[in-house]
Formats: structure tokens, C-alpha cells, sequence
């Protein structure tokens, strides 16, 4: 099926998503920040997306230096990195809207008839006009750690409030991580409307015509 797109969750928050044997990487962390064992991605961009520039999130170099990639940091609006269509939207790292920890920019992706979205360190619900500019989003990556993102309830609203048919969580504690995150249990309990499917890689193949019907909650193993 040449529709089929290819995700993998690097931990922390760094997605991979392959379409078409192109690679895009979001967020790529150096591993030692995240705690002792973590290694960096083990990937091979042809595009990397930043949404904020914090240590844990901007590892660009990593990639950067043996090959030609095409790195985009905190891009607000519409692009292309072919065959992804891009659509940046800022939003506030803090319930204070940015006041306390800035801003991050949340990427909306299109690879073929399928729309991804990525959070970031999102740090309050969506407004209307926002969820708008994401919305509809057959995937969603969210910040499920709580402290510096959002609460675990109002990451579960997010995901509603974007129609999202699979919430792929991020950005949590795993033993060994060092940041003060809390574990995914804290948003699975909360979870009630949603049905929770537990892979056994951090690497799944999805399309579009099987996509569940309910909401569902997808956690991709914490491969280290």
C-alpha cells in the first residue's frame, strides 16, 4: 500500500515518520541528556524538525555532520518537505502563556492522505483557533509527563479537541530518565473513554483505511 507511512518513537519526544523512503525527525534528544544508558536517535534524516530549542529536544548535529539534512527550527506557517507538507503553529510552553518557559512550535504533517501532529511541550489546552489550525489529526503525539508540559486530563481533551482517531504518548518518565516526568500511568488512568493498544516495538506501519474507530491510546515499546 504506497499510502502506508512508517512512525517510530525514539524516546523523549523524538518521532520518526518515513513516507515514501523519505525520513522526517522531530525533536532529536543526544541521549545522555535524557540519563546514564540513553543513546541518540539511531536514525538517518532526511529532514529534521525542531520545535523549541532545548537541550533535550535539538540534537541536530548529531545528523548534521555526515550528511546534507535539511534542518528546520521553530517554523511558524505552511511548507514543504517533499513528499511531508508542513504547517507550523506557535504555542506556549507554560500555562501562562510563555511568560515562564517561552514558546514551541507544534507541527502539523500530511504525508499522503494521512495528517500527523506533533505537540511539542505543549504547556496549556488548545484555544479554538489553534485546535483549528491542527485539527483533524488522524495522529497525535502528546506530552503525557505532566511538570513541564501538560496535565496528563487536559492532554487527553487535547487529542479530543483535534478529533484525533491515535494518541501516541511522549515526553514521559521511563526508568533511568533523569528529567522529573511523571510515568505514563498517570494519563492511562485518566483514560477511560479510550481504548489503550500496547506495542511491542517502538516502530509501528500505519495507513489510513485502518485506522481504529475509537479513540485509542497506541504506546510504542521504550526501546533504549
Amino acid at each position: 500500500m504506497t499510502n502506508n507511512i512508517v512512525v517510530r518513537w525514539h524516546l523523549h519526544a523524538c518521532i520518526e515518520i518515513i513516507y515514501k523512503g523519505k525520513s522526517l525527525l522531530i525533536d532529536p534528544h543526544d541521549g545522555g541528556s535524557l540519563g546514564a544508558g540513553f543513546h541518540p536517535p539511531r536514525a538517518d534524516p532526511d529532514y529534521i524538525l525542531v520545535t523549541h530549542d532545548h537541550y533535550d529536544h535539538n540534537a541536530v548535529e548529531l545528523f548534521t555532520s555526515q550528511k546534507r539534512v535539511e534542518v528546520v527550527r521553530e517554523r511558524i506557517g505552511v511548507f514543504e518537505l517533499p513528499p511531508f507538507k508542513v504547517k507550523g503553529v506557535r504555542l506556549p510552553h507554560d500555562e501562562f502563556n510563555g511568560r515562564i518557559r517561552g514558546y514551541v512550535v507544534a507541527y502539523r504533517i500530511e504525508a499522503g492522505d494521512m495528517a500527523l501532529v506533533h505537540l511539542s511541550d505543549l504547556g496549556r489546552p488548545l484555544k479554538e483557533d489553534e485546535a483549528k489550525e491542527l485539527a483533524s489529526a488522524d495522529i497525535v503525539f502528546v506530552p503525557a509527563g505532566d511538570v513541564y508540559t501538560l496535565h496528563p486530563k487536559q492532554a487527553l481533551e487535547v487529542a479530543e479537541s483535534l478529533s484525533a482517531k491515535v494518541l501516541v504518548p511522549i515526553h514521559y518518565w521511563i526508568p533511568g530518565i533523569q528529567l522529573p516526568l511523571d510515568p505514563l500511568d498517570t494519563l492511562l488512568r485518566y483514560a477511560k473513554k479510550w481504548r489503550i493498544v500496547r506495542h511491542e516495538s517502538n516502530e509501528i506501519e500505519l495507513s489510513k483505511e485502518f485506522l481504529p474507530e475509537r479513540p485509542t491510546i497506541l504506546v510504542l515499546a521504550a526501546k533504549v
